[in-house]
């Protein structure tokens, strides 16, 4: 049975949510999902990965069309989120996980010069951990940002460079997409590395070990 979903002006991570419970349904074979932005469209591109089905999509008119087969499978050469994709238990290494743009907690001071002073090097402190993690070699499966942490995505960050040299070495880099738009930099970051919160716990929930910084 083929099923229809309108989730157009849904926030995230609603549309994976409700899309992956009618995938539940074993009397369902194909879901055709209208969408309202190419995330979303990459979001349900994740979610089929993760589950091995087929999947495809279109824009129409203003908006986008998702189908997801179960009766098809996710070609190999799909690009696919190594934690993510993961259905059995067999874990799947490191992930970091960065819910804040600082690295622990600063010294407590009020707003001020010493504040920010504060702010500034615990950002600092937290560039160096990722400079770190880069070059010590160890296989680390993906890095996810939520919350604040997504600020490390802005252009102007002084984590964008190494972030960038993670996502080359073949890192995942992912923000979560209600906390980009949030802090208004969702216009800022690649479509392809917004994801939602339902991808993020999938990643979590499959690791090896969780660092978080």
């Amino acid at each position: 049975m083929k099923k229809d979903i309108d989730l157009r002006g849904l926030l995230c991570p609603e549309p994976v949510l409700k899309t992956k419970k009618i995938l539940d349904d074993q009397t369902v074979t194909s879901v055709e999902a209208l969408v309202d932005s190419e995330v979303n469209i990459q979001n349900l591109a994740r979610l089929a990965r993760s589950q091995n089905f087929g999947f495809k999509s279109a824009a129409k008119g203003e908006h986008f069309v998702a189908t997801i087969s179960k009766e098809e499978v996710a070609p190999n050469t799909a690009p696919e989120p190594p934690a993510a994709a993961k259905q059995s238990k067999a874990k799947s290494g490191v992930v970091i996980f960065i819910s804040k743009d600082r690295f622990g907690e600063p010294v407590a001071a009020p707003p001020g010069e010493e504040h920010e002073k504060n702010q500034a090097f615990s950002l600092n402190l937290l560039n160096v951990f990722l400079q770190t993690i880069s070059q010590s070699g160890h296989d680390v499966q993906a890095v996810l940002l939520a919350n604040s942490g997504v600020r490390l995505m802005d252009p102007e960050s002084p984590c964008v460079k190494v972030l960038d040299e993670l996502k080359e070495k073949g890192v995942e880099v992912l923000a979560c997409g209600l906390c980009l738009d949030y802090y208004g930099l969702k216009e800022k970051v690649k479509t392809e590395q917004i994801t939602n919160m339902y991808a993020i716990c999938e990643y979590l929930f499959a690791a090896e070990k969780v660092l978080s910084p």
